[in-house]
Formats: C-alpha cells, structure tokens, sequence
C-alpha cells in the first residue's frame, strides 16, 4: 500500500506525539474533510504499532454506526489484534445501571480502562462532559474528525475547531467531483 507524503507526515508526527512519553500533551487532534483518509491513516497507525505485541488500543466513535465503519476498515486492512476493543465512546467508559426489570436507567463511568493508546473516530461530536470524562483517564488519547463538521450540540466545546494536524488531499472522490 502506497503512502502519500501529506499521511506519513501526519503518520509520523503522532508517533513522534505518542513517543514523547509522560512529557506529551494528554491528546492530539488531526483533522480532515471527508474523503482525506482518516481511517485509513488510522490503520496505518495500528499497523506500525503491532510490532509491540502487547500494545492495547481502544479504538472509539461516537455512534454505532460510526464504530462499524471502523471496524470494518480496521479488519479489512487486517490490523485489529486481539487485545483492541473497537466500541462507541458510552460502551467504552460507561456500565449500565439497570433496574429490577433489567432496564437501563443510569450509567456510571468505568473507574479504568485498559489500553495503551485512546482512539477517537469522529471526534467533532464529542461534548466537553465526555471529553474530560476520557481525559480523566490519563490514557494518551488520539482525536480524529472532520474539522469541517458543527461542533456538538451541548454547550461551546468544539474539540476539531482547530486540529493539531490536517489531512487536506481527498482520496476518495475524485478532483474534479463536487461532493
């Protein structure tokens, strides 16, 4: 598989990011419009990390649709190990609660979570309760999203409103298409 410049240079800048060890930021962002190949880049990532064995990382979106996609793109690139978790972003920190008919009606944050590396797809939906849930934490954490999209519709967090990192060339329409 070929890798164009403008993904190696995002590529190797969130390993250089992820390297930096207790020194670096908590999180970093990369941003890209539709079609830049974000997903792809995060197979890509994945794969450079299977050469540590037992490197965990929680991979997460926002919806379930979301998460499908992910996976999809993760097992078709054949990169997802054992050990990763591929979830929505609820399902990876929250537990239900439910009542004496076994219906959910709270949820409570998971005291830890096991991973070496937090990965968030679609990160521009992510509100500042949930982000600073996950920051708590103290996993490193990468976001991915479209930095294009409305931020959440709860409160004034917009975490994709200026990205660490951008991914600018579309892959997946052709130039000259409109969408």
């Amino acid at each position: 598989m070929e890798i164009a410049d403008e993904k190696r240079r995002v590529l190797k800048a969130i390993i250089a990011w992820y390297k930096q060890g207790p020194e670096r930021k908590p999180y970093l962002t990369v941003g890209g419009y539709a079609g830049t190949g974000k997903t792809l880049l995060l197979a890509l990532l994945r794969k450079v990390l299977l050469q540590s064995p037992k490197f965990t990382v929680a991979f997460a979106a926002y919806t379930g649709k979301a998460t499908r996609v992910l996976r999809s793109a993760l097992e078709d690139a054949e990169v997802l190990q054992k050990q990763d978790s591929v979830s929505t972003i609820h399902s990876l920190m929250y537990s239900p609660i439910e009542n004496e008919k076994q219906e959910i009606i709270a949820w409570k944050r998971k005291e830890k979570l096991k991973a070496n590396l937090i990965v968030i797809d679609e990160a521009s939906m992510v509100d500042g309760k949930i982000w600073q849930d996950l920051l708590d934490y103290g996993i490193p954490i990468l976001a991915v999203g479209d930095h294009g999209q409305l931020p959440p519709i709860s409160g004034n967090f917009h975490l994709m409103e200026k990205p660490d990192l951008t991914l600018s060339e579309i892959y997946r329409q052709a130039a000259e298409n409109p969408i």
